[in-house]
């Protein structure tokens, strides 16, 4: 077949190579336009524009979609498929009908649950149990169009989100390719989705990431680093210092302080929350610092510490 593969970050980046080691011809990358990123805002290329280049691909970077030269650009290439991971912009139904075997999205849930732009991210935050991927027929709606397969792993209390991203990874390494030589053949039947299921996975805003030791229990709290530490960066406050908490666990023993309460036991930097629970901080960042253990972080800062003792529990 000959497919453009549409998509952007590091996930769409590894199934761009998966697909490239198959026997079908990437004729076309459409990935999103360079952005500034960075201290020094310096223009970055997308994971995924970084594999075209290299690969010599012919590479395409529209704002839109619906720009009339992007969509006789498209059509020229008369392509069989397009493939569509994580790639972030609106494909219009022009553009949907232009391939002859459509348009295939890869999405990192068990559709019709976590329909959106932050799939992975909500299933750690919702405690879910199981984690998949869904190869669906792209429709008009958000992640409304009927699957041909969805392929399942378990998820860890523990999973962060870059674990859970190699976790569907490696389903797609298992069964991607595999999948693609169906869709070529005609082989695949689909499924339309239970629209009254659908949950929902909207984009990650900034006041999701606050710590808020008062009103959240420390289940709660470790899904929300898991989820949105590494990537986003979940926050707190010691006095007017913010500090960024990577890593942490629950622990066990009762906490039996006020809720951000800061303190060491059994040589573990512990932290307060609500419901009498607690965390056991593994890995955690003061402003404009490097990233420390907890236990460095309270030798570090036993003086402000001292001054404050908990962290700020209201929210900002």
């Amino acid at each position: 077949m000959k497919i453009i593969f549409a998509g952007t970050p590091d996930f769409a980046k590894e199934h761009l190579e998966i697909v490239l080691g198959s026997r079908h011809e990437i004729i076309c990358v459409l990935t999103q336009p360079d952005r500034r990123a960075g201290r020094g805002k310096k223009l970055q290329f997308s994971p995924v524009k970084k594999i075209a280049l290299e690969k010599e691909i012919t590479l395409l970077q529209p704002e839109t979609l619906k720009d009339t030269k992007t969509v006789a650009r498209l059509a020229e290439l008369e392509p069989d498929l397009i493939l569509v991971v994580a790639y972030g912009l609106i494909v219009p139904p022009n553009i949907l009908e232009m391939p002859k075997l459509g348009c295939i999205n890869v999405h990192a849930s068990l559709l019709p649950k976590w329909r959106g732009a932050s799939p992975m991210e909500y299933a750690i935050l919702n405690g879910d149990k199981k984690v998949g991927i869904s190869y669906m027929k792209m429709s008009e709606g958000l992640d409304e169009g009927p699957v041909y397969e969805m392929h399942t792993n378990d998820l860890k209390d523990s999973d962060d989100l870059s674990e859970v991203e190699k976790k569907l990874i490696q389903l797609s390494k298992n069964n991607l390719n595999a999948f693609l030589d169906k869709v070529e053949t005609g082989k695949v039947t689909c499924i339309d989705q239970e629209n009254n299921e659908a949950t929902f996975a909207p984009k990650i805003e900034k006041n999701l990431l606050q710590l808020n030791w008062a009103d959240e229990s420390a289940e709660i709290i470790v899904r929300k680093i898991n989820a949105l530490g590494n990537k986003y960066g979940t926050y707190t406050y010691l006095g007017d210092k913010r500090v960024k908490i990577f890593k942490a666990q629950i622990f066990d023993k009762e906490a039996g302080k006020s809720p951000g309460h800061i303190r060491m036991v059994k040589n573990r930097m512990v932290v307060s929350c609500s419901e009498q629970t607690a965390v056991a901080v593994d890995t955690i960042q003061m402003q404009g610092k490097n990233k420390v253990s907890g236990i460095d972080f309270i030798s570090g800062y036993s003086d402000l510490i001292g001054v404050h003792k908990n962290f700020r529990v209201a929210l900002q």
